[in-house]
This record gives C-alpha cells, structure tokens and sequence, in this order.
C-alpha cells in the first residue's frame, strides 16, 4: 500500500497543519506530504501513528518521518467518518513532527514532556475544528462545547502504569487549555468556525516558549 496514492490522507494531514496555522506561527514550511512514509513498518499497530527522528551529528544528516497504520488509512481513504481516534492520533503526530522540526530548523532544544504536552494539546485544537472544514470523512461528534470535547480526550485512565510522562503531559495540557479558552471554557455554546483570539495569544507564546524564542 503506499501513501503517495493516498489523497485523503494527504488532505487531511494537510488540513490539520492549516488548523494549527491558525494557532502558531511555523518555521518550517515545506509541505507535510514529502515526509509521510510510503507504508506502515510492520511493527507499528493498525490504529497507531508514530513521528520517527533520527540525526546524524557526523554527517550532519537529519531523516524525520511520520507513519500511520493500516486501519487509520483505510479508515480514512474509505470512509465518510472518521474515528475520534484516528482523527486524535493524526493529530497528534502532526504536532510532534511540526515542533521537532521547528526545533531543528531553530538549533533549539525541547523535552520529550515538552512535545507530548503540545500533542495534547494540539489533538484537542484539532477536534475543535475539524468538522467546520467543507472536507470529508467527518466526524460523527458534534460538540456544543468545550466540555463536550473534554469529557471524551481527556481521560487519564487510558494510560497504563508505566506511561507516568503521559499522564502529566495530558494533565499540564489540560491546564494550559484552561486558561487559554479561560472566557469560553464554562460557557454552554462555543462556536468551533472561529479562532479564539486570546486562545490563539496564549498558546501561540506557549509554544515560542517550548521553542526558546524570546519575545
């Protein structure tokens, strides 16, 4: 199976960099498409993505790719829904591979805490607006809210024992979400067709700090 002949998947991975544009400013604008893997390694679970870095500091060589499995992209070459799952997951690897590259590009450093936090926090900006873009497959949740997001992302006991990083990524993302949608966060209606100015403020500076930018 190769991804070149994937349009939907390349779409979407598209159109999620367009949803965080919304957000963040990004260093590195080449287009995402050159660095989607052609196949999935036989390793990597059918419902999982993975961002793979490796730098040669001799050769001065940098190889970064992201991988999906097999069921997210049959899902989402094949369907007219998509999962909240594999949605989350494309997400999520399309945040690490943005500020890996950014930090790359930057000659700044970030830890992996660091990168798994913005994950979290960049999967939920995902949901948020996925459904108001004139694409498919959709999702089949209509949120009313930001609770209404909350309440199916946020849930620490999907990780198991030894994933203590991930549990306090999520749990750091949580708070920094809070206070950046602090206006909306209580608020009963949110409209998901516009960007949250002060949302946009304070996360566009949270990730310029992670990226060690002074301002």
């Amino acid at each position: 199976m190769k991804i070149r002949d994937k349009s939907k998947l390349f779409a979407s991975c598209n159109h999620l960099v367009s949803i965080l544009s919304g957000y963040y400013n990004f260093y590195n604008k080449e287009p995402i498409d050159d660095y989607l893997i052609s196949s999935p390694s036989n390793d990597l679970l059918a419902n999982c993505g993975q961002t793979l870095f490796e730098e040669n500091a001799e050769s001065n060589e940098l190889f970064i790719g992201i991988q999906f499995g097999n069921y997210i992209i049959d899902e989402i070459e094949n369907n007219e829904f998509i999962s909240l799952n594999s949605l989350a997951v494309i997400s999520e690897e399309i945040s690490h591979f943005k500020i890996i590259i950014d930090t790359v590009v930057l000659n700044s450093n970030i830890s992996k805490l660091e990168i798994e936090m913005l994950g979290e926090i960049d999967r939920f900006i995902c949901l948020m607006h996925w459904n108001q873009l004139k694409i498919h497959p959709k999702l089949t949740n209509n949120w009313k809210n930001l609770h209404d997001i909350c309440d199916l992302v946020f849930q620490g006991d999907r990780f198991i024992n030894e994933d203590n990083i991930y549990r306090e990524a999520e749990g750091l993302a949580f708070k920094h979400l809070k206070s950046a949608f602090t206006n909306n966060w209580d608020s009963s209606y949110f409209d998901f067709s516009k960007i949250d100015t002060q949302a946009k403020d304070y996360l566009s500076k949270l990730r310029e700090k992670l990226l060690k930018i002074k301002f």
